[in-house]
């Protein structure tokens, strides 16, 4: 008893110490004690925050206790709040060109698809027309790849009825976007890239039902504003808004459904499709007030990922001419459309290495270095392997019930088995069935 009264008067008289030194470190640096009262605004915007005494001035940020220090972090949401300046604007290495600087695998592999793509792209070629009346299928090809940007009702609402400069935001309804033969003139396997803002998403799925596509992703945009002009306290001077917006967030984002037709094994069909090279966010600078000018960076993502040559753009301006694309639409200054020459570009069945140029063959090619540098489908772990045996063993006896049947081959591991590839829920689209865990 008496050694645990000694105890406790010894801890009393360690915390009194250990207060009054707290004290005398708050009143060295200025502040009140804690029995004392601090003016009101002494700790700043947050407040006083508990122990140990922080004074004001000393952090603009969030504030983690780690070993009874703190440890100042920034706070992004605090600053878009304060400056308006968006959190994504912190994120480094957005430039495109030094994006991969720490991953020099990747690079190289951007850089050896990149220099067959600039070899490979036929001249860019434009056709103006009216989309509303215009025969698709009077192209005379089908494509493997089809981009839009449709003039969706969101455009014209976010500047409230206001002029544009180099826009023209007459909208299309759902049923005239219906109207379009986009099904008709894409491939057995192709790929259609839709944008469709932020409020469009479901009408993207009704255009994608109604041409003949599964969706298989999304491609969101998100935009910065880095170079918005700032005033005197280091604010955005004038945010972005969207008119009539009823959303309870503020949007910094747009949408590019990806769809295809078909069939399409990422695992089998390599000589057409290139899998995750790139990824499904575009960080990119917001354009000015109206614009519906979307980043050139998704048409790099699109030659990287479909080896196919045969590309289309729909709803397309002078800015959206590119070596590689045919280009349609109202607001075209230049039309320099020559079917037959177009479609001698695509004749036979070269590619690279054997073609060096842009003519002939309808696919891109590759060389062994670009196979064994770009990422291959990921193994799924925990599935039984479904395995046949091969037509050699099979004919020397097979798998049976009788005496050196399947018991003995297994024994003898003299057999060789072939396994039975499943497709996954990318290859198939989003109205894929599931599939099971296990192999029967």
């Amino acid at each position: 008893m008496q050694a645990a009264a000694s105890r406790s008067r010894s801890n009393r008289r360690h915390k009194k110490r250990r207060g009054e030194g707290k004290n005398r470190e708050r009143r060295r640096r200025g502040g009140p004690r804690d029995d004392e009262t601090a003016p009101p605004g002494f700790y700043g915007a947050y407040g006083y925050g508990g122990h140990p005494w922080l004074p004001y001035g000393v952090d603009e940020g969030v504030d983690v206790k780690v070993s009874s220090k703190f440890l100042t972090r920034n706070d992004y949401c605090q600053t878009f709040i304060d400056t308006g300046l968006r959190p994504q604007n912190f994120i480094r290495d957005l430039d495109y060109q030094n994006r991969y600087s720490e991953y020099p695998k990747i690079q190289r592999l951007i850089k050896l698809k990149d220099d067959i793509l600039a070899k490979r792209a036929s001249p860019g070629m434009s056709l103006k027309c009216d989309l509303k009346t215009f025969d698709l299928a009077s192209l005379g090809t089908k494509f493997d790849v089809v981009l839009l940007d449709p003039p969706w009702e969101e455009y014209q609402t976010r500047v409230a009825g206001m002029y544009v400069p180099d826009e023209d935001l007459s909208t299309w309804t759902l049923d005239e976007l219906k109207a379009l033969k986009v099904g008709e003139v894409a491939d057995h396997q192709s790929f259609v890239f839709l944008w469709c803002g932020e409020t469009h998403l479901e009408h993207a799925r009704e255009l994608f039902k109604k041409w003949g596509f599964r969706r298989i992703e999304d491609i969101c945009w998100v935009k910065t504003n880095r170079l918005a002009p700032l005033d005197a306290r280091g604010s955005v001077k004038q945010q972005s808004v969207m008119y009539g917006d009823s959303s309870i967030i503020q949007r910094t984002k747009e949408h590019c459904l990806v769809g295809v037709k078909g069939t399409v094994k990422r695992s089998v069909d390599t000589h057409f499709i290139h899998a995750n090279c790139d990824v499904d966010l575009i960080m990119e600078e917001e354009k000015s007030f109206g614009s519906t000018h979307k980043p050139i960076e998704l048409y790099e993502t699109i030659e990287h990922f479909c080896l196919g040559r045969r590309r289309l753009e729909l709803f397309g301006r002078d800015r959206n001419l590119r070596d590689g694309w045919l280009t349609l639409g109202t607001g075209l200054t230049n039309d320099n459309w020559d079917k037959e020459t177009y479609l001698k570009w695509f004749e036979g069945e070269s590619q690279w290495p054997e073609a060096k140029d842009y003519k002939g063959g309808k696919l891109l090619g590759s060389v062994a270095e670009i196979e064994t540098l770009r990422p291959k489908s990921p193994v799924r772990p925990g599935r039984k392997r479904s395995r046949s045996l091969s037509p050699r063993r099979r004919m020397a006896g097979g798998p049976s019930t009788g005496a050196g049947g399947w018991r003995a081959a297994r024994a003898s591991r003299d057999y060789d088995y072939e396994e039975d590839e499943k497709p996954l829920p990318e290859d198939l689209g989003e109205m894929a069935p599931p599939i099971p865990k296990e192999d029967d």
